[in-house]
């Protein structure tokens, strides 16, 4: 199963990266995506309507100009859960470069992401784009 999960994981970010909407049909109805309270999106988001809203949020602050580069550097998976270290690479709207790793601990079922716990830098997030 673990290959299988990580196998989901790098499906989720290639969608993610291509901006082909795609990303959302991992996502169980009942999911929670939990964001650190340093952020000004900090909080957990319940339901797959409100994570949409939350990346929404997230995903308005990058220029649509330029393509969102995501490069997995690490995926662990022990049972229903795939840790994933990543460096994602965008522009600002206004087209300030941005490159922040984070740390992202997925759990799946049923070949759905029903939990995430995302780590990241807030104060450069803030400094950045103002999230």
């Amino acid at each position: 199963m673990s290959d299988e999960n990580k196998r989901i994981i790098r499906s989720y970010f290639a969608s993610v990266a291509s901006g082909d909407g795609k990303a959302l049909d991992w996502l169980s109805g009942d999911v929670e995506w939990w964001v650190p309270q340093g952020s000004s999106l900090g909080g957990t988001y319940r339901g797959k309507a409100a994570v949409i809203e939350l990346m929404e949020r997230g995903v308005g602050a990058y220029s649509p100009d330029v393509p969102m580069q995501i490069e997995i550097r690490q995926l662990v998976a022990e049972g229903s859960w795939v840790c994933a270290q990543i460096e994602l690479n965008a522009a600002t709207r206004d087209g300030r470069p941005y490159c922040n790793r984070y740390h992202i601990a997925f759990r799946l079922s049923d070949g759905r992401i029903v939990e995430v716990n995302e780590y990241v830098d807030t104060r450069y997030v803030y400094e950045t784009l103002g999230l």
